[in-house]
């Protein structure tokens, strides 16, 4: 692959050395719309001079409020070819966020695809901003511009000035501002974080170096949110190797956009993968006698064997089960990279010994993302890999991970304060993680120097691995460990309603409804013998004493979920104050 260190020199060498008819592909009324290589670089070009139209200049924050699509990395790229800065948020955004990331990036200029995405309140400050522009949305105003218009302003503009878009291509420099992506950790106001394009593109260059994908033989299915930093990276990738991108148009959908796409690559969660291993490890309970013998044992035998070894048992299950378990994921899966948070051993090996070949990456927001990656020939289950190329990594004193490199962020936007926390004054960016190092070079994560609660008996507590545990079971979504300067451990625990309905009828419950369901009996007995199976394998400060099961569903809209879908603790503790008050009620 030809070397760029710039998004458009990126764009420009995809142009030149790539023709594929499906490039990027979504759903449309149902029906796939296939975009060629050279149409979405056309649609690029129009765009880029029809922001320029708009007086959208070098620096300027330029917001994307949109589902994951090929508009939106249109959008995205064109904001960056124009030398702007491009500013992705999640839909259905907090007001209050809304407000703050509009100012901080002083944002002039929003992309948004639908009313849909965002609260009634954010509608009314549209009229507020500058320039906007949308696919359908409702909201009427003279600073409303259609994404068609743009694309005719841009037309109108390069019949006018000729040269103009190869001169705005060639302006943009390396270490120019390309993206500032606010991180939305579990507390406090959301980090700008400044990333430029030598950060993005010294990634790009790594994956290819670490996973080469084939433009006529390889597919991707994406499914993660592009405004968080992994998938979008992960999209540039995929955009310059030439492959083809189809979008799911729903998390929810991706069991059948698999079967129906068979794809070769997919990026994700660790939270979506346990909820694949729980949909099929259940099948075990619905089936009876022999087949449900069978299943039982091949399910606890990908759990629990060494990925590396093969026997006859295995080889056996291999044809019966576990060949069915990955054409239930397409059958053609030769490449699935896990991101974002830990993955669970458990979980790892079920899908490496059922024979999907999954391996696990760690970084962060701040790093553009990856610090470290298994691959294919270098992996080990339960690590985070090798340090990525272009990556520098070491351990400090206190067995923190730091790294430097390329890759590492220009800082956090107007936050000097915090940038000099987080990169010390020899470049080193401090992680936050805890992590050994083996004499094979594989990195493996311990635990969060700052997310160890501290009990009132002084006693430490990793809370994840625990919640990790109780989330194993079926009826749990999530878990949420309560320890931080408390007497003992307790949990809160919130229903999986996905699968709800098959946990009422494999229990001979179904004609319950959720609420009596959840609080049956039996239910409880269910929970109480899942702690005391899990409170064997942890030392005695850190079994889990009482528990209660919230009849209520998580949300990213909620502000209870990251986007990454992870757990926002202060927000629950909050929120459930008095539950967690009658865990320590001593009267």
């Amino acid at each position: 692959m030809q070397k760029f260190n710039t998004l458009p020199k990126m764009m420009q060498s995809v142009l030149n050395n790539t023709r594929n008819s499906t490039a990027l592909n979504h759903l449309y009324l149902g029906e796939w719309e296939h975009i060629s290589t050279e149409r979405f670089m056309e649609q690029i070009r129009r765009l880029a001079l029809g922001l320029k139209s708009l007086g959208v200049k070098k620096g300027d924050g330029v917001g994307i409020i949109s589902q994951p699509s090929p508009h939106w990395l249109m959008m995205d790229l064109a904001i960056m070819l124009n030398g702007a800065v491009s500013v992705p948020m999640f839909p259905n955004v907090s007001s209050e966020n809304f407000d703050f990331q509009i100012k901080d990036a002083e944002i002039s200029t929003l992309f948004i695809q639908s009313d849909e995405l965002l609260d009634p309140p954010i509608q009314k400050k549209l009229l507020e901003i500058s320039n906007i522009i949308s696919y359908s949305l409702s909201t009427q105003g003279e600073n409303v511009e259609y994404f068609q218009d743009v694309l005719n302003k841009g037309d109108i503009l390069s019949d006018e000035e000729p040269n103009l878009y190869a001169k705005m291509r060639d302006e943009v420099l390396p270490g120019d501002l390309a993206t500032i992506i606010y991180t939305s950790g579990s507390t406090g106001v959301p980090k700008g974080v400044e990333i430029s394009h030598s950060n993005l593109c010294s990634q790009i260059h790594g994956a290819v170096d670490r996973f080469p994908l084939i433009p006529s033989k390889d597919k991707a299915l994406s499914c993660l949110p592009l405004a968080h930093v992994f998938e979008r990276m992960v999209m540039y990738y995929y955009i310059s190797t030439g492959i083809s991108v189809y979008f799911a148009d729903d998390v929810k959908n991706v069991g059948n956009l698999l079967k129906q796409v068979k794809p070769t690559i997919i990026t994700l969660v660790p939270r979506i993968l346990e909820k694949v291993y729980a949909k099929m490890t259940s099948k075990a309970d619905e089936e009876q006698g022999v087949k449900k013998m069978l299943l039982t044992k091949a399910i606890h035998l990908a759990k629990t064997a060494d990925p590396q070894q093969n026997g006859i048992i295995k080889k056996i299950f291999d044809k019966l089960v576990y060949s069915k378990m990955r054409m239930a994921l397409g059958g053609n899966l030769n490449l699935v990279i896990s991101g974002g948070a830990a993955l669970n051993k458990d979980v790892g090996n079920f899908f490496l010994n059922i024979g999907l070949p999954l391996f696990e990456g760690y970084g962060l927001t701040e790093t553009s993302p990856v610090l470290s990656a298994n691959y294919p020939n270098n992996a080990k289950m339960g690590s985070v890999g090798k340090a990525f190329p272009g990556v520098e990594l070491k351990i400090s004193n206190d067995g923190e991970l730091l790294a430097r490199g390329e890759n590492i962020m220009l800082g956090y936007h107007n936050n000097p304060e915090a940038t000099k926390q987080m990169i010390d004054e020899e470049g080193w960016l401090h992680t936050g993680d805890k992590v050994t190092l083996d004499d094979d070079g594989f990195y493996t994560i311990t635990g969060r120097i700052k997310e160890l609660f501290k009990s009132s008996n002084g006693k430490y507590i990793s809370p994840v691995p625990i919640e990790q545990a109780w989330s194993q079971n079926s009826i749990v979504d999530h878990a949420v460990v309560i320890a931080e300067g408390r007497r003992f451990v307790s949990i809160l625990l919130f229903p999986d309603y996905e699968t709800i309905a098959n946990n009422k009828a494999k229990r001979g419950l179904a004609s319950l409804n959720n609420n009596d369901f959840l609080n049956h009996d039996s239910v409880k007995r269910e929970l109480e013998e899942l702690m005391e199976t899990i409170n064997t394998s942890l030392n005695h400060w850190e079994q889990v004493r009482k528990f209660v099961l919230i009849p209520h569903q998580l949300t990213i809209e909620n502000g209870e979920l990251t986007p990454k879908m992870n757990i926002r603790r202060n927000t629950l503790e909050t929120q459930y104050s008095d539950k967690i008050d009658a865990f320590y009620d001593e009267s």
